[in-house]
């Protein structure tokens, strides 16, 4: 093989791995497009579309009104998307105050994506936070469960040492990343937010928890790698026979 040939395939793998790795695997992962939910009868606030959304009170069990979407919710330092209606950038509001001491308050937002053992999954996400948001744990997380649903594993990260820190931007926005790496047995790696044990808080003041953004790349176990690099190398081989 010429000098040629193998910077050739060197460039042509380093162009492969970014797209392979690069690739958003949600929908709507910025949150932008929404659908009407009915929250009690004949009243409705939006919500993330692709997205599935449960609720529940400690006490009282599920509801619908733990979240919404919202079209204030999403400002800078998020990204600048404009794919909502009437191009507006829309973010996720998380409600503590929808619990109480007595009946706390669980919100999970979440997405499932077709998944393959060995490979590295990395979560990307933004949060944020007013200073009286009263919660037990906000959580980023990534789930990988067998093709009947069951865990096989999850890797987590709370976010409360950091969510309502000040920082001088809006809600106090922080991007958040995790990465794992899918184990045997894996169907789909679900990615999920969470509000955990909520309630409003008797001081009052702002207690928003908000989220926006979300991305999901994938990279290829070594194996895979190697395979292309081999592949590349065969074609080499052809085209100069």
């Amino acid at each position: 093989m010429t000098k040629t040939s193998v910077l050739a395939l060197a460039f042509g793998l380093a162009c492969i791995t970014p797209g392979i790795a690069g690739a958003n695997l949600l929908l709507n992962g910025d949150l932008d497009v929404t659908y009407q939910q009915e929250i009690v009868p004949n009243f409705f606030l939006p919500k993330p579309a692709n997205w599935i959304n449960d609720g529940t009170r400690s006490s009282t069990g599920a509801y619908e009104d733990e979240m919404s979407s919202e079209s204030w919710a999403g400002p800078a330092p998020t990204p600048v998307t404009t794919n909502g209606a009437n191009s507006d950038d829309w973010g996720v509001f998380f409600k503590p105050f929808s619990g109480t001491s007595t009946n706390l308050a669980t919100g999970h937002l979440y997405q499932d994506v077709a998944a393959t053992a060995g490979t590295v999954y990395t979560m990307t996400g933004w949060a944020g936070g007013e200073a009286n948001a009263l919660m037990q744990d906000a959580v980023f997380a990534m789930e990988f469960h067998d093709a009947a649903g069951g865990l096989l594993s999850q890797v987590s990260l709370s976010l409360l040492p950091t969510l309502v820190t000040a920082n001088g931007q809006a809600f106090q926005y922080k991007l958040y990343s995790l990465t794992g790496t899918a184990p045997t047995g894996t169907n789909f790696v679900r990615v999920r937010a969470s509000m955990i044990n909520a309630q409003s808080n008797p001081l009052g003041g702002g207690q928003a928890f908000v989220v926006d953004d979300f991305t999901l790349d994938a990279v290829p176990e070594p194996g895979t790698m190697a395979l292309l690099g081999l592949a590349g190398l065969a074609a080499l081989k052809c085209r100069k026979k």
